[in-house]
């Protein structure tokens, strides 16, 4: 029997994650996400920001975007044996990692809403 890779293992923990608070931030934030998910990639959607965030299944090394009315910023990441997350340089459980892109998310979109 083969055992599963950890970084797939965490990537699906980590997804889900993001899909979750997402949603969480979204219902507390007033605007719902919109949420797309493949086996490697996650996007929410909340207005005009939009979180896409990637991962090498084999690696699990991995990207991410944020992209609002008026900026953009990204940022990388590595799923760690450990079960944290290396993002852009700080070490974070998978849960923290995921609400602070969440809410990054929901600020960029309450922002573009106070534009218009």
């Amino acid at each position: 029997m083969v055992e599963p890779m950890i970084e797939a293992e965490l990537w699906v923990s980590f997804a889900a994650m993001l899909r979750a608070y997402g949603l969480v931030a979204g219902l507390d934030g007033g605007a719902v996400p919109e949420i797309h998910a493949t086996e490697n990639s996650v996007t929410l959607a909340a207005g005009s920001a939009r979180l896409d965030v990637h991962c090498d299944l084999q690696t699990g090394e991995g990207n991410w975007v944020l992209s609002g009315a008026h900026s953009s910023t990204q940022g990388i990441f590595a799923l760690m044996p450990d079960g944290r997350i290396a993002l852009d340089g700080n070490r974070l459980d998978l849960d923290f990692a995921a609400i602070d892109l969440a809410a990054s998310l929901m600020r960029d979109s309450a922002s573009a809403g106070e534009d218009a």
